[in-house]
């Protein structure tokens, strides 16, 4: 069975104990289509820079968000390694592990800093111990809580204490008990008696000696509940994956908690410097996308777009593209652009029918985030994968209404289906999903008020899913 991982190209004899140092190894990597690259990966070789040379190997646009994710198949379980982490140590730790389906994934993980920026959306108030913290006391408002949080992270010499009831079980016993549980620095404490948060704290683990995974099909089998997640200690790692401990919250909110406090109290501020590099270089990547899947029909990636980027007006009513800075002359090139697109509106509405307009060769299906034929439940699946990224979307075509479109977005770990009607307006055709009050010549325009503006819709269109359409021949 091939697993992902090849023999050590080049052993030296290590230290006076007889292990063996590895200076570089030939290991594949995957993505989740199934497509794959073989790469010489050098000691010293940092995750965030591994990437940097897959996105070439694999032809896909660069992006902060990539990780590497490695993952132990037949045991169900993975873990993403950070930005600062050598991938050839590793790969060397983990050779002895009694897994035989052993594989590296390259993945666009748009979450993984996002506390950072929203700490409000993975720190609940209830399972944070503010009473530890000098300058919040327990009884302080609630955003004098969240700008607490948000100072210990961005510039705090400790992180945010969580507590809380977490079901758990590890080797030695066969059903899950609840206990009480609490994460100060990097020491994983709890009580034996979960009624009484008084009660002596006992240590568990030193988190700075583990590794944590998650179950790869997103739960585990006998568990209370579908929010699990398992550390391993490393000084364990040559042995079996019996010796897993097995932690179950009761949300998906508290296990999104506990991943970002168990990140922090192993690495601690090295997460920050990981965060503020990966900031600075998103500043010179345009786009961010990942090949997902590709499905019989589509070559699936998510573009995330930023708000934050720096963008520069260009002119392209010429043969080529060039800058422009005089804001008089910005104005006027969108007003040229604004009526050479109504133009083209009226072309296209002469082509065709007036009674019974159709779709089939506008500016839109050029989009990459728009999917055409895509049915209600297809979309709902593809979108289930970041369903608590708000702002992720696509557009369609809908097979309710013939003739109009559907824009399927997340919000509030929710998948939302808005009709898009088309309209007339003085012999116009336009595109509207908020019965007329706000207009748009074609649905390219309204994606773009809708990245920019709330309007009508209760999040911003923040990242959308992309495939490569395919480019039709022109209308005889």
């Amino acid at each position: 069975m091939d697993t992902g991982y090849h023999y050590p190209l080049l052993p030296v004899n290590g230290n006076k104990t007889g292990q063996t140092s590895v200076k570089e190894a030939a290991l594949y990597f995957y993505l989740e289509d199934g497509r794959h690259h073989q790469l010489i990966v050098e000691e010293g070789l940092r995750a965030t820079d591994l990437c940097n040379l897959l996105t070439l190997k694999f032809s896909v646009a660069r992006s902060h968000a990539w990780t590497i994710v490695e993952q132990f198949r037949d045991l169900g379980i993975e873990r993403i390694l950070e930005d600062h982490e050598e991938v050839l140590q590793m790969y060397t730790a983990s050779c002895n592990l009694s897994s035989r389906d052993k594989r590296f994934i390259l993945r666009q993980d748009i979450r993984k800093y996002q506390f950072f920026q929203n700490p409000e959306n993975f720190y609940p108030l209830e399972l944070v111990d503010f009473e530890s913290q000098q300058d919040c006391l327990a009884e302080s408002t609630a955003l004098s809580k969240i700008i607490t949080i948000q100072n210990m992270l961005h510039s705090g010499n400790t992180m945010p204490v969580v507590q809380n009831f977490l079901w758990f079980k590890d080797s030695t016993k066969s059903s899950w008990r609840k206990y009480f549980f609490r994460i100060e620095e990097s020491i994983l404490s709890f009580s034996f008696f979960p009624e009484k948060k008084e009660q002596k704290m006992h240590t568990l683990l030193d988190v700075q000696c583990c590794d944590i995974f998650m179950p790869i099909d997103g739960k585990c089998t006998g568990a209370p509940t579908n929010f699990t997640f398992c550390v391993k200690l490393r000084s364990n790692l040559e042995g079996s994956f019996a010796d897993l401990k097995w932690f179950c919250s009761a949300t998906e909110k508290e296990r999104k908690c506990w991943i970002v406090a168990l990140r922090l109290a192993k690495f601690g501020k090295k997460l920050r410097e990981n965060y503020r590099e990966a900031k600075s270089r998103s500043n010179s990547v345009d786009n961010s996308s990942l090949c997902l899947n590709k499905g019989e029909h589509h070559d699936t990636t998510l573009d995330s777009l930023s708000c934050n980027k720096v963008q520069v007006a260009m002119d392209f009513t010429g043969k080529s593209g060039r800058m422009v800075q005089n804001p008089v002359e910005v104005k006027a090139i969108a007003a040229i652009e604004a009526q050479n697109r109504k133009k083209k509106v009226s072309t296209f509405r002469a082509l065709h029918s007036p009674v019974q307009p159709t779709f089939e060769f506008g500016v839109h299906t050029l989009q990459p985030w728009f999917y055409g034929g895509m049915t209600r439940e297809e979309a709902t699946q593809l979108l289930t994968k970041y369903v608590t990224v708000d702002g992720v979307f696509l557009v369609r075509e809908s097979h309710r209404n013939p003739d109009s479109f559907v824009l399927s977005y997340v919000y509030n770990q929710k998948i939302l289906h808005t009709q898009i009607y088309p309209m007339e307006e003085k012999n116009q055709l336009c595109f509207t999903l908020d019965g007329g009050k706000t207009k748009f010549y074609d649905l390219l325009q309204l994606v773009e008020f809708y990245q920019l503006n709330l309007g009508y819709l209760p999040t911003k269109l923040t990242h959308f899913f992309v495939h490569q359409p395919r480019r039709r021949e022109s209308p005889p």
